[in-house]
């Protein structure tokens, strides 16, 4: 049972949130991808729209928690942002696990002989207000969406590998906007290659959202740290670098899933009502 609202998110609810989700996004969106395509010729204060996309997600949870719950349910949904109910211990792998694929991506590519493009990463001294700009610009706002409201009845309604795959899918084709938005990180990445990253990533908010009773603010940090690691350590910006990338996270979400268990992800010994 979700705790917010009182009772279970509904399967049409779910479908709801992702509709709404795409469309606020999407629609934010659109300026930026005709001006950029060309299609239309606009002012350069379009882009400004641009800043709403991120919410998408977020804005379509905090409507339908509301319509579910009112105004208590939609408090108790802010509130698991910023929760510390978890095991601290789960702080470890949620601050270094995109660190340590990071370092090994780019160890893998020394050894085959491929370089890194520094040039094109985030400068040290910027690294500290870019991160806490992703963290409440971009991280926050998706995740009470993705993991705050649908991973929970997703989880309900399918395995936890099952439940990755889709929302992953989901979440990667969110993005399609970008693709087409110059200077965006998506239009230097091909669409195929950027939804299989999030399929894979998927499995890694999962394991540890399931492990730490359903915290946002675990996935919160998660995505925030994962964002700056890529914007310092730039291996995405060629071809090569990216599919080393992949299979990294490949591996590391396999070795997961083996140690874990793919039935659940996790050694609790009840199953999580990962919307609590």
């Amino acid at each position: 049972m979700n705790e917010a609202t009182g009772r279970d998110i509904t399967f049409g609810e779910l479908i709801a949130f992702f509709v709404l989700a795409f469309a606020i996004s999407w629609a934010a969106w659109l300026p930026s991808v005709l001006d950029s395509t060309g299609l239309l010729d606009l002012p350069d204060a379009v882009g400004i729209l641009g800043i709403v996309g991120p919410f998408g997600p977020f804005i379509a949870a905090l409507v339908l928690t509301r319509r579910a719950g009112g105004g208590a349910a939609v408090r108790a949904l802010l509130r698991r942002g910023w929760s510390r109910d978890f095991d601290r211990r789960w702080l470890v792998p949620t601050l270094l696990l995109a660190p340590a694929m990071a370092l090994v991506t780019v160890g893998v590519m020394a050894a085959t002989g491929q370089e890194v493009s520094w040039d094109d990463g985030l400068p040290l001294v910027a690294i500290v207000p870019t991160f806490l700009i992703i963290l409440l610009l971009n991280a926050a706002p998706e995740e009470y969406g993705w993991r705050g409201f649908a991973l929970g009845p997703m989880l309900r309604f399918h395995g936890p590998l099952s439940a990755s795959l889709m929302l992953g899918a989901a979440w990667g084709i969110w993005h399609l906007p970008l693709h087409f938005i110059d200077g965006t990180v998506q239009a230097a990445i091909p669409v195929h290659e950027f939804v299989l990253q999030q399929i894979v990533l998927a499995v890694l908010y999962t394991w540890l959202f399931v492990n730490t009773g359903g915290a946002v603010s675990i996935a919160i940090l998660f995505h925030a740290v994962a964002n700056i690691v890529g914007a310092a350590v730039p291996y995405w910006t060629t071809a090569e670098g990216r599919w080393t990338g992949f299979a990294v996270q490949v591996a590391f979400a396999a070795v997961i899933v083996v140690v874990w268990g793919p039935r659940r992800l996790t050694r609790r010994p009840e199953p999580v009502d990962a919307e609590a």
